[in-house]
């Protein structure tokens, strides 16, 4: 029987079996990419997927624990692999071919689908290279329940990949880690969203100014403006998952950030950096920012994200004209949404698929002084 810490984690014995047998899945990969389309899902599954989620400690031999294009109800879709732990489907993962992409929205409905019908809370999309987990009954929209993504065929990030990935292991999906993280970044997400809406807030300029009365609120809020503030947490998964002496080279525990997230109640767009990746420092601009950067324009058309009759022009930094109106960004959300908060940063949407959380990280427009 397999050993695993008192978190859930795999021993250092399976992280190291897992690691291996990985590392091998994942030098296949460049060769048959070289073959491109000649590569079909079902090529992609028995080299590729098949043997990870066996690496993972799940039985592929065992038809209660593992089943292949499973049907929960006759009448439904068959997924390629159903996961069960006690006779029950706990996991679902969805293959596609090698050369295709995981962003095609349809494909994520799709998985999304399957498992609803079946009522199993996750699932997994895959081409065998990248690996997405989703939260199938999180309240948001369909594509902002990613809730972390690795990608194999990086050898310098399978430390890190290896403990993503083993959340979907077998002995973590009994231990509920994933579930435990999930809480964790749903929460915490959420508090980062509020705490970067009042940092742009008048009243956090109030805040400050009674602890420097001297200085007056313009200057104040213009020095916050210069401010390199974030809103940042600890990485959660050394704390939730055994940090395992896997392998000479991964002295040094885990880096920044193992997730690549999107939700709307987080304030990322939807593909962050893969396992490792450190993120940049950010300022965090308002819309009376964004527009004195020539970042957005008057007449600017937005939308929000998802939302049929949402559009609006930009007409100042603090105003959008929405059905002949004037009202300020954050009203505007409200009154489409319906909603008594909006995080209006990840959810107003440009006509070229940008959001203005988007725009932040990009550089200001250049202005012309005249001669």
């Amino acid at each position: 029987m397999s050993k695993t810490s008192s978190l859930g984690g795999p021993s250092a014995n399976v992280t190291a079996a897992l690691l291996e047998s990985v590392r091998q899945v994942a030098e296949r990969i460049p060769r048959l990419r070289s073959q491109g389309a000649r590569i079909s899902e079902q090529d992609t599954k028995s080299v590729l997927i098949t043997p990870t989620i066996q690496a993972l400690g799940w039985d592929i031999l065992d038809i209660d624990e593992v089943r292949n294009e499973y049907r929960h109800k006759p009448a439904d879709n068959p997924v390629d692999y159903a996961l069960f732990l006690n006779r029950s489907p706990v996991l679902f993962v969805e293959a596609k071919p090698l050369s295709n992409s995981l962003s095609d929205r349809k494909w994520i409905i799709q998985t999304l689908n399957y498992a609803n019908a079946a009522g199993v809370d996750w699932c997994v999309l895959t081409n065998g290279a990248e690996y997405r987990f989703y939260k199938v009954h999180a309240q948001v929209e369909a594509d902002q329940k990613l809730f972390a993504s690795v990608v194999l065929d990086d050898p310098d990030a399978l430390p890190d990949v290896i403990r993503v990935l083993s959340l979907i292991g077998r002995e973590n999906m009994r231990a509920r880690a994933i579930d435990d993280l999930w809480q964790a970044w749903h929460v915490d997400s959420q508090v980062r969203a509020a705490l970067e809406h009042v940092l742009q807030d008048d009243s956090f300029v109030t805040i400050v100014r009674k602890g420097v009365p001297q200085i007056a609120m313009a200057d104040v809020r213009k020095s916050l403006q210069r401010a390199n503030i974030t809103v940042s947490y600890q990485n959660i998964f050394p704390t939730t998952i055994a940090e395992a002496p896997i392998s000479q080279g991964a002295a040094g525990g885990a880096k920044a950030d193992l997730l690549t997230i999107s939700p709307s109640v987080q304030s990322d767009p939807p593909h962050r950096p893969v396992a490792g990746t450190e993120r940049p420092r950010r300022q965090f601009q308002s819309t009376q920012d964004l527009f004195d950067g020539g970042k957005i324009k008057a007449g600017d058309p937005l939308t929000i994200r998802g939302r049929a009759g949402s559009l609006a022009y930009v007409v100042d930094g603090r105003t959008v004209d929405f059905d002949g109106k004037q009202v300020s960004y954050l009203e505007w959300g409200k009154r489409v949404t319906g909603w008594k908060a909006v995080q209006i940063y990840t959810q107003a949407v440009l006509s070229d698929g940008r959001t203005l959380d988007q725009l932040r990280d990009e550089p200001q427009a250049k202005s012309v002084t005249p001669e």
